[in-house]
């Protein structure tokens, strides 16, 4: 049994608890000496998991020792000294062995709280990290919904960007037109005072022309009433003074048709008088006076599909307005036929002045203003 029994750790029961481990050799002394009863529940790892008794591991000893019968008995001075050592020793070794089972259980419950511990501490971080999972699965859907929300805000930005493009070009746009309208009016109007010159020109001559015309008939008034003059002196100034009369009369309605041209009624000028054919019969017959031609529509193959409307009439000016321009093929000193918007029969012709982008003026000419109405129709005149 001395060559089993080594320095290997055993674990016992004691009143119930467990304790070791303890050396191989302690606890044979412990059984030996009558500590421990040889039934003492033992166990190792290498007898596989089970408790089991001592003195049936072939281990430790059966029984306690009895001291053996000596031969020659020792003094029994020396008994009570071996005893009283052993007593000592066996006191001590359960002391010892006292304090280190007291050692070990406290170390175990300290590694059983530190265990505990560590059990709640390992709960409570399974918990937080379990938080943290959430929070990150939040912050993730958080993350797609920006990333959502950007490409919206993005899809947005561009359309404002290309909204903003078109603006700006339809701006430009705008003022290129403000440009035009400005220079087409600052044109307008220039012409507008070129017309009120014009004007004031013409208003002298006819005043002049009925003052002529005027003294011409106090004249012929003369010798109407001097019926008996015959003489071909009398004869000559009779000519003379129809002569001029006709000449006159043809001005002053020549006048008048220029003052249609600007806009502006003619001077108030007495009627022509009648034509004097026979003022003498006997002395003088004087040929007819030619009378204004009617204005005749131009010679057109066959009827055309209009082009073009008027678009006002500015009386005081003297020329009209109308819807096509340059960008029609439209040039100063074109003329086209005017036909009413209502009969559709001809009015007159009309002669462009001056030619802008879109829209052209155009002399009255020989037609006269009140036969012309905003929405005529223009025709062009077959070459």
């Amino acid at each position: 049994m001395g060559e089993t029994m080594g320095t290997s750790q055993w674990y016992y029961v004691k009143d119930g608890t467990q304790r070791g481990p303890i050396d191989e050799s302690d606890l044979s002394r412990l059984i030996q000496h009558g500590a421990l009863p040889p039934e003492t529940p033992v166990f190792q790892d290498g007898l596989g998991g089970d408790w089991t008794a001592a003195n049936t591991t072939g281990v430790f000893p059966l029984n306690a020792t009895t001291a053996p019968i000596a031969q020659a008995r020792p003094p029994r001075a020396l008994i009570w000294s071996m005893a009283a050592a052993l007593v000592a020793l066996l006191i001590t070794g359960v002391l010892l062995f006292n304090q280190q089972e007291t050692k070990s259980q406290e170390a175990l419950a300290e590694q059983e709280q530190k265990l505990f511990l560590l059990t709640q501490e390992l709960a409570s971080n399974t918990e937080v990290l379990g938080k943290h999972q959430n929070e990150l699965d939040n912050t993730q859907n958080t993350t797609d919904l920006l990333d959502v929300e950007n490409a919206q805000l993005k899809a947005q930005i561009d359309a404002l960007t290309t909204n903003l493009n078109k603006a700006s070009g339809d701006l430009e746009a705008l003022q290129t037109t403000a440009k035009n309208m400005q220079s087409q009016f600052a044109q307008t109007s220039t012409l507008y005072a070129q017309s009120k010159d014009q004007l004031k020109i013409l208003e002298t001559q006819a005043n002049a022309q009925a003052e002529e015309n005027k003294q011409l008939q106090t004249q012929l008034q003369a010798q109407r009433n001097n019926p008996g003059a015959g003489n071909a002196q009398t004869a000559a100034q009779l000519r003379a003074a129809l002569s001029a009369l006709n000449s006159a009369n043809q001005k002053v309605d020549l006048l008048t048709r220029q003052l249609a041209q600007v806009g502006r009624p003619s001077p108030a000028a007495p009627s022509p008088p009648p034509v004097v054919t026979h003022l003498i019969p006997s002395v003088l017959t004087a040929p007819a006076p030619p009378r204004p031609i009617a204005v005749k529509p131009p010679t057109t193959p066959g009827a055309s599909e209009p082009i073009g409307s008027v678009v006002t009439v500015d009386a005081r000016a003297g020329f009209a307005v109308i819807n096509i321009g340059t960008r029609h093929g439209v040039k100063k000193n074109d003329r086209f036929i005017v036909k009413s918007k209502t009969t559709g029969l001809y009015v007159g012709t009309l002669r462009i002045s001056n030619s802008m982008e879109e829209v052209a003026a155009a002399d009255l000419g020989r037609l006269p203003i009140q036969t012309l109405t905003p929405g005529d129709t223009l025709h062009p005149i077959a070459p």
